[in-house]
């Protein structure tokens, strides 16, 4: 969400007075910036940041502070001795917290899943597997002659083997369940973590098992073959397998659940902005500033949008349930199990592939604070300013602070901005030949991705092209406006304060462990900066992810979940408007906009930051966007003050375009109409324009009447073909606000949720 926005006008709140002259609730809209900063009150951050708030105020330094330029804040503050005497104190007592491994815990666990699969409860059986699995220690590493034990080992307890066994016991849980798939990875797994010799027969009868229920017969027959050599004289085990082995002749391979496919932009990618279809582009000027508008006509059901965040972050109740990495939901992952991460407990990883990306990157440095991140009461926004840098690591984290934050003047050459319609010319990129390199570079941003959902992802053998990834798509993060020259003293004091807290937390890792002492200071307060402006620009940039919650029904009683947090480089350059132009759903991580309404050449591609205007009313919308997003805003559901949907009546009144095609103005249709005229040309119906029109108007709303008979049957795709053809025919006679068109959207909006991230909620 970018924040500069649509014909808005951006303020200064006072904090002298509960109300200033725009009509701003200063007490409300604190609490707006706070929340970004603090997710709750139980946290200690809150209270200390308000102490170090009051004592800033006093001899009015706080009043002196905020008229610091931007680049010398963090300096001021550091030199002041008064506020940093109990903030070093604060920094001082910071040590790792988090939940670590614990092998008897995961043998406790372990054992109750055994008993619970042998009473055949598979459900409870496996959650008890999985919490035995992430709870339980890395095996020793045993060399010549040391043995290296990682935290929370116990020789005493399964012989130092417990995850190896917990993994042992998974797969047993797992093939039960029909899932060869991860029974399988599981067993590799186990191995590497050394299990036992004396289990290698069991270990291959099982494999054999697990190959079978994937269909690759060949496999399993060698397996078996395996295991039978290793059974020695075990008659009756060796019947069995005979029996196992003439199976395979019979044996068919079990279907794997269909998996949802991504979406595809409309008309294909812009150049230099490939998440942005060719049909939307990005403009600019001083009353705007950068938003996206129709490059050609867009029709309903468009797709114009899909993007992995710049950065994205798991809210911290869905560790447990959800790949800290990519976001999908461990539960309905069926090609894996959870995947431990080596140090903690507290998170998990849908695949080893997920994992080690993570913890060769952002994890590393992360993993042991997130107890200390949840007790400081921190919010995810916050989180997210960690994650920017802890994923790019300290070298590209300086490059990225030189480059744009060292200067307040904008001096960003992004190609993005070559393409931006009223951007300066002092801006562009001077070179052709430089020009064309960065395309090219910003190009193989997408073509190089490894994983459809997750974002910049690294690639270990090639750092050097990782870093250069981060440092492109930077170039469109820092150039998203952060508003730091019309935020309050205090809020910016805050704000520095929890850049110190994170700062510190990285000092207590390895973070700096590179960096040479005589340039260590500076490295700190740069990183510190950097968390700083992250802070500020994600208050206004930030999109919840969420995901589609529902029963046995894809429509009734569904509801939205949201699971995380993330920013978008393209996504944050399009306005609000209570009245949007498109609906955004998840894939994974990945953001995807659609379109719910047609546009011509020209028109503003808006999305909604949340206040839409059929759930508040006009007064409850400014409010909230004013204190949250800083502006007023200025759409036509808000200067024509759109009524609400439950101030509507069941059946609403239709305003008639103009037959005037130079002509936008609406003509408001009435019982028994006679002599309309346009208001704006004084151009008028005559009777059979009319009755066409109104004939129209009829079949339209039959055809959102077949369209909500599709969703109770749940057929959405056919749905998503006559609403979006139905609403297209709509405007082309007609113009909002319209009851029933509306409803029509929104229920748009709920089919193309199907095709992203939906997770279905079992019977007990």
């Amino acid at each position: 969400m970018c924040g500069w926005k649509r014909s808005h006008v951006v303020f200064r709140i006072n904090k002298f007075l509960k109300m200033d002259q725009n009509g701003v609730d200063f007490s409300y809209a604190t609490m707006c910036s706070d929340v970004t900063l603090c997710a709750n009150n139980k946290g200690f951050f809150k209270n200390f940041a308000e102490e170090m708030v009051s004592l800033a105020e006093i001899d009015g330094w706080l009043d002196d502070f905020e008229l610091i330029e931007d680049k010398e804040k963090v300096l001021a503050v550091r030199n002041n001795q008064k506020i940093m005497e109990p903030i070093n104190e604060l920094l001082s007592r910071i040590q790792p917290l988090f939940r670590g491994k614990d092998a008897r815990v995961s043998h406790e666990k372990k054992t109750a899943a055994v008993i619970a699969l042998k009473n055949g409860d598979l459900v409870k059986s496996l959650s008890l597997a999985n919490q035995a699995v992430l709870r339980a220690p890395m095996t020793a590493i045993r060399g010549h002659e040391t043995i290296i034990s990682p935290v929370g080992t116990d020789e005493i307890i399964d012989s130092g083997i417990t995850l190896a066994l917990s993994l042992w016991v998974r797969s047993e849980v797992l093939l039960s369940l029909n899932r060869p798939k991860p029974a399988l990875e599981d067993l590799k797994l186990a191995l590497k973590e050394r299990l036992p010799a004396r289990m290698r027969a069991d270990y291959y009868w099982r494999m054999g098992h697990c190959y079978k229920g994937t269909g690759e017969t060949t496999r399993a027959k060698v397996s078996y073959e395996l295991a039978s050599r290793l059974l020695g004289d075990k008659k009756e085990a060796k019947i069995q397998l005979a029996n196992d082995i003439e199976s395979l002749k019979h044996s068919t391979q079990s279907e794997s659940p269909s998996k949802l496919k991504e979406p595809q932009l409309t008309s294909g990618a812009t150049l230099n902005l490939p998440a942005l279809s060719k049909l939307l582009k990005i403009t600019e000027d001083n009353e705007k500033g950068r938003y996206a508008v129709a490059n050609a006509p867009v029709k309903t059901g468009d797709i114009v949008l899909v993007e992995s965040p710049y950065a994205a972050c798991l809210l911290a109740d869905c560790h447990g349930s959800h790949c800290l990495h990519c976001f999908v939901r461990l539960e309905d992952f069926e090609d894996s199990a959870p995947i431990w991460c080596p140090n903690c407990s507290g998170v998990a990883f849908c695949s080893i592939q997920c994992r080690d990306a993570a913890i060769s990157t952002y994890h590393l440095y992360e993993c042991p604070f997130f107890n200390l991140f949840i007790g400081s009461g921190m919010s995810v926004l916050s989180h997210i300013a960690l994650r920017m840098v802890t994923q790019a690591g300290l070298d590209t984290s300086l490059s990225i602070h030189s480059k744009f934050l060292s200067n307040e003047v904008k001096t960003i050459q992004s190609p993005v901005l070559n393409d931006v319609e009223g951007e300066k010319k002092k801006f562009k990129i001077k070179s052709r030949k430089e020009r064309l390199n960065r395309t090219r570079k910003g190009m193989n941003i997408i073509e190089n991705k490894t994983s459809d959902t997750q974002e910049i992802e690294p690639q270990i053998k090639n750092e050097t092209s990782y870093n250069e990834k981060i440092e492109m798509a930077a170039e469109q993060i820092y150039s998203l406006l952060a508003h730091s020259r019309q935020r309050k003293g205090a809020d910016y004091l805050k704000r520095i304060i929890m850049g110190m807290f994170l700062t510190e937390c990285l000092k207590k890792t390895d973070f700096f462990k590179n960096c040479e002492k005589e340039n260590i200071t500076r490295a700190e307060i740069s990183i510190c900066e950097l968390i700083v402006r992250n802070l500020q620009l994600l208050q206004f940039n930030a999109h919840e992810i969420y995901e589609t919650v529902r029963g046995e029904h894809q429509f009734r009683g569904s509801k939205p979940v949201y699971i995380g947090v993330g920013i978008y480089p393209t996504g944050a350059l399009f306005n609000h408007e209570c009245y949007p132009a498109v609906a955004r759903y998840f894939y994974g991580k990945k953001m995807s906009y659609r379109a719910i309404r047609p546009l011509e050449p020209g028109e503003i591609a808006a999305e909604n930051y949340g206040p839409h205007f059929l759930m508040r009313t006009l007064k409850e919308r400014q409010r909230m966007l004013t204190c949250r997003y800083w502006f007023r805003c200025q759409c036509i559901a808000c200067v024509e003050d759109w009524p609400t949907l439950k101030e509507t009546e069941s059946k609403s009144p239709i305003y008639l375009r103009c037959l005037n095609k130079k002509c936008h103005g609406k003509i408001k249709v009435i019982k028994n109409p006679t002599n309309l005229k346009c208001p704006k040309c004084s151009m008028a119906f005559n009777k059979t324009s009319l009755k066409e029109c109104l004939n129209e108007v009829d079949i339209v709303l039959s055809q959102y009447e077949a369209g909500a008979k599709l969703m109770e049957q749940q057929r959405p795709q056919d749905a998503i073909e006559i609403f979006s053809k139905a609403i297209d025919c709509f405007y082309d006679f007609a113009m909002p606000p319209h009851r029933e068109t509306h409803i029509a959207q929104e229920s748009l909006r709920s089919c193309y949720a199907t095709f992203g991230n939906t997770h279905i909620l079992k019977e007990k």
